[in-house]
């Protein structure tokens, strides 16, 4: 269905905009909770991730 079809590719793309924001963020040396020793990158909401248990990505559990 185009319509259906139409709608999944903008979600899409919001969630493509959604992981540059994060990355953008990451990489903010400004934001002082993403910088210092030891710091991990924020990834748990990360629309996007490898196969298999890798701690990235949205949870089934998240309730919007």
């Amino acid at each position: 269905d185009p319509v259906i079809n139409a709608a999944f590719e903008c979600f899409r793309g919001k969630l493509k905009e959604l992981e540059g924001i994060i990355d953008a963020r990451n990489n903010d040396s400004k934001l002082n909770n993403r910088n210092g020793a030891g710091v991990m990158p924020y990834e748990l909401l990360k629309p996007y991730s490898e196969p298999g248990v890798t701690g990235k990505g949205v949870p089934y559990s998240i309730s919007i």
